[in-house]
């Protein structure tokens, strides 16, 4: 198709003014396509005639031969009216086709139909959409297979890629329906949004990017903005009067801003006629003016900026953010200072002047003086290390605190915090002893202080700006100020609502899987990182087969997120997993997959590839996979803008989580045996449970000692066999499992005592693992 190649342009008729006009006498010969703005549809599926007229139109339509001269038909964004169209709501759809005939035969010297539908619905409705578009388009050609079809659709970055929630639309599949395609890619930013580029060139190279490798890129038209928005940003709408702060102009507008011709008071005082000088945004192609704006600065320009408060920079904006959360101590008079090294400690201790570590049974000892008696502060510097590590029983003169913390997400995880012990304590002149004891192995402490005022707060920071307003010059060459004094404003991104972070894995630590953090529980894994990269955390990639999990296995209500890269060699599924719930990618089938145990709960339909040897390190393909666990309620997303695909209803289950590849996880099982020599009864019991609570297997053993045949009198109900020297075994009954990992050993089996002792492997290991 050439009718595109090249540079072309289409305009439509929406102004109507006589700068409209004038434009057609001066660049008419320039214009490729002209839709003719003439045209609404109802609800209904009615067509009426509205806007800029046809017989206005005529001079310019028969001067100008060689424009295509196109019939639009919008719907003024309605989505009722989007929504009827699609679902043929009383016929609706059926009456528009015909409609459309109608209005090709009163214009027969059009050049066909442009539409200009918009504010579908989500994906969810993509499939319905489509099928309206075809309707379209195969009415059109049915009439005049000469007639030409231009569809207006939202600027998309990717399926389900819209910034304005227009998610029906997918490229692809209206590819065929069209003669060609105006892409709206203009209006990232508008009345209702914050300042910024009417189309960021990020977000036009997305959308171009995407379009063309999904359509025929000679069908396509890029829509390009003419026009400007002037924001307010001081006050809130409604105390503006307004729907938006924002109000568009053209540009030539925006010149008389520039030249002073205009001001925020009607264009009357008392606000002064300040002109102002404009910038070039270089980036995004773009000028931008500050009117009436005293001062300005950007996030990095503070005069100071304190911890965690980070400076840097995206798409050429400067700003401050932070990522976390940290302690805002003090603590007054400081009396005590006194570091981890106990006076004495007994059971498991690691001591050092930084930090002391309690093992089994471990307790530590510590003494202070006092010069005078008082009433003092006792802060504590803890901590809790992983969610298992997380409790230390601490006294001070006999008065014992317990501290412990249990939250999935709490800001001091991993980190040293300090704690009040006693506030407000009476301490007398002399010797104190504090003493620190086990409540959960692992815990670390750091030391203590005694002071006046002890108080704690978690913050993000703070930062300080020193601002200089001035006066400016006016177009009467006055100086001037504001008219009723300044007002301070804050540009601030709201980013989405997401999940609190729990824990952050890049694997580019010296030591990458640590065995305090992650455990191994079925294949092989390891971290491949690039020693040729002079960063201090190079880049890395974790690989392997089987169940890699954190060393935790009481996760419940968790968010879990993952880059998962396939490999050429690679077939299967790979994802991850809650206890065992299951969400994978299933490279053979192309959908992602949702299973608890063997029972597949959900699936989504989607296209991945392969990444080559060659690429898998430098250029390797990324795809996002991610589930969020609340009780029974699982939701699945997938994507790098996180894009909700399903939800289903699962168990509420506990346990290890983590990255499985290939195959369903197993919940790990734990077989536990009681013998009564008083009454020579064996119980073997299976359970997922540590403590061997709530089995799921159960049988019962009789113990002979081969000198009678009579029945064990202790028995009562049914006996699943009995052990002898004949018979040293015994077992439960048969599980199947279908872990296709490294096949597990159990570490010693089940033998009478007066029986050869049996080998690890041989004995009860056949019947419990099964087939």
């Amino acid at each position: 198709m050439e009718r595109l190649k090249g540079k072309k342009i289409m305009v439509w008729t929406f102004m109507g003014n006589a700068r409209m006009y004038e434009a057609l006498e001066k660049y008419g010969d320039r214009i490729d396509t002209i839709g003719l703005f003439s045209f609404k549809v109802r609800a209904t599926g009615e067509i009426v005639e509205s806007g800029v007229t046809i017989s206005s139109m005529l001079p310019y339509i028969n001067r100008y031969r060689h424009i295509k001269w196109l019939l639009t038909i919008a719907n003024d964004g309605a989505n009722s009216i989007f929504r009827a169209l699609r679902d043929n709501t009383n016929g609706a759809q059926e009456l528009f086709l015909s409609e459309l005939i109608r209005i090709m035969k009163k214009y027969p010297w059009c050049d066909g139909i442009d539409i200009d539908l918009e504010r579908g619905d989500d994906y969810s409705t993509h499939a319905e959409s489509t099928a309206m578009f075809k309707n379209i388009y195969n009415t059109i050609k049915a009439y005049d297979s000469s007639k030409l079809m231009n569809i207006c659709l939202p600027g998309m970055t990717s399926v389900n890629g819209s910034v304005g929630g227009e998610n029906w639309c997918v490229y692809g599949d209206l590819d065929p329906y069209c003669d060609t395609a105006s892409i709206m890619s203009y209006g990232m930013a508008w009345s209702g949004s914050a300042p910024g580029p009417v189309s960021p060139r990020s977000w036009l190279e997305g959308i171009y990017d995407y379009a063309v490798t999904v359509m025929n890129p000679d069908k396509i038209f890029f829509g390009m903005p003419a026009y400007g928005w002037n924001w307010q940003i001081y006050d809130t709408p409604e105390n503006l009067g307004k729907a938006y702060r924002g109000t568009s102009h053209t540009y030539y507008a925006a010149k008389y801003w520039m030249t002073g011709a205009y001001n925020f008071t009607d264009d009357a005082p008392p606000q002064p006629f300040i002109p102002i000088v404009a910038y070039w945004d270089d980036e995004n192609k773009v000028p931008w003016a500050l009117p009436h704006v005293y001062d300005y600065m950007e996030g990095r320009d503070a005069t100071r900026y304190s911890y965690p408060l980070l400076s840097a920079s995206y798409n050429g904006r400067q700003y401050l953010t932070a990522y976390g959360k940290q302690q805002k101590l003090a603590f007054g008079t400081v009396y005590v200072d006194h570091d981890a090294m106990p006076d004495s400690y007994s059971g498991v201790v690691s001591v050092s002047n930084s930090v002391t570590t309690l093992g089994d049974e471990g307790a530590a000892t510590y003494h202070f003086t006092l010069a005078q008696a008082g009433t003092y502060d006792v802060a504590v510097k803890l901590g809790f290390p992983f969610w298992d590590k997380n409790s230390i029983r601490i006294s001070i003169d006999g008065s014992v605190v317990d501290f412990s913390e249990n939250k999935l997400w709490w800001p001091y995880w991993r980190t040293t915090f300090w704690t009040v012990l006693k506030k407000g304590v009476s301490l007398s002149a002399g010797t104190h002893t504090i003493t620190i004891s086990l409540g959960a192995k692992g815990v670390q402490f750091y030391g203590f202080r005694v002071c006046s005022s002890f108080s704690e707060e978690p913050t993000v920071g703070e930062a300080e700006y020193t601002l200089a307003p001035r006066h400016f010059k006016d177009v009467n060459g006055d100086m001037v100020g504001p008219a009723t004094g300044f007002k301070l404003t804050l540009e601030m991104l709201r980013r989405k609502a997401d999940s609190a972070l729990v824990w952050y894995e890049d694997f580019r630590d010296d030591n990458p899987l640590p065995q305090s953090y992650w455990t191994t529980l079925s294949g092989e894994w390891s971290v491949w990182q690039d020693t040729s990269s002079s960063m201090n955390r190079p880049y890395s990639q974790l690989e392997g087969k089987g169940q890699l999990a954190w060393n935790y296995n009481n996760f419940s209500d968790i968010h879990l997120r993952a880059q998962i890269i396939f490999p050429e060699t690679f077939s299967g599924k790979a994802g991850v997993f809650i206890g065992t719930i299951y969400c994978c990618f299933n490279y053979d089938n192309q959908r992602i997959e949702l299973y608890e145990g063997s029972t597949l709960k959900g699936s989504y339909a989607t296209s991945f590839s392969k990444t080559s040897a060659a690429n898998i390190r430098s250029n390797p393909s990324f795809y996002t996979l991610e589930i969020r666990k609340r009780g029974n309620q699982v939701r699945v997303y997938s994507s790098a803008s996180y894009t909700l695909r399903f939800t289903a209803t699962c168990s509420d289950v506990t346990g290890y989580a983590g990255i499985p590849n290939g195959y369903q996880p197993i919940r790990p099982i734990y077989i536990h045996m009681i013998t009564d020599p008083k009454t020579d009864i064996i119980t073997i019991t299976a359970s997922y449970q540590p403590d061997g609570s709530k089995p799921f297997s159960k049988r019962v053993f009789s113990q002979s000692d081969n000198q009678t045949t009579n029945k064990n009198d202790n028995i009562s109900g049914s006996l699943a066999g009995i052990v002898s020297d004949g018979v040293p075994f015994i077992s439960l009954s048969k599980i199947t499992l279908t872990d296709k990992g490294a096949t597990p050993v159990p570490s010693i089996d089940i033998e009478k005592t007066n029986g050869e002792i049996t080998k690890n492997g041989i004995g009860n290991y056949r019947s419990l693992i099964g087939s």
